[in-house]
């Protein structure tokens, strides 16, 4: 039988393109509330008398982002500094969901590169200051298994500790 999968099981990962040896994990942003990840592709109608032909044009994927700003967030500051710079940057989608990992302890995700083309500070007087960007993504989106550090699995979701400080094993 088929199951619901939770947007909260899908995190995005950031990290700085510097090549294809970059060394450094990749991290995700404080407070992530909502993210959409759109593909679209122009398709263009021709009539001819023998009937309706379709031109298709190319793909075009992009990542809208949605989050409330944190006092400090190290990913964050660089992600608004890579929209000021023109950085390209690189996008992992994670669905962080034990019972869809594979053999190897990995988890689904879709790898992309692109550039932030907007960078929006929402601050309403009654509600938290909020973050709203966009990704274009370069090229076509590849899905694959990523597996995740210690550091970014905690970061999804802290493990349970025993109340008298010894943790679980």
């Amino acid at each position: 039988m088929a199951e619901v999968l939770f947007g909260k099981n899908k995190i995005l990962l950031f990290r700085e393109f510097v090549g294809e040896d970059n060394i450094e994990d990749a991290k995700g942003m404080v407070f992530q509330t909502e993210h959409t990840f759109s593909y679209s592709r122009s398709l263009d109608r021709i009539l001819t008398k023998s009937g309706t032909i379709v031109k298709v044009g190319g793909l075009e994927s992009e990542v809208s982002i949605e989050a409330i700003q944190a006092k400090t967030d190290p990913i964050g500051t660089m992600l608004r500094a890579s929209v000021l710079a023109g950085k390209k940057l690189e996008l992992w989608e994670v669905t962080v969901d034990e019972e869809m990992k594979d053999v190897d302890d990995k988890y689904p995700s879709v790898y992309c590169r692109g550039y932030l083309d907007s960078w929006e500070n929402g601050a309403n007087v009654e509600d938290e200051s909020t973050i709203s960007s966009n990704f274009i993504i370069e090229m076509v989106p590849q899905t694959g298994v990523t597996g995740l550090s210690t550091a970014q699995e905690e970061a999804v979701q802290y493990a349970f500790e025993e109340a008298v400080g010894t943790p679980i094993v």
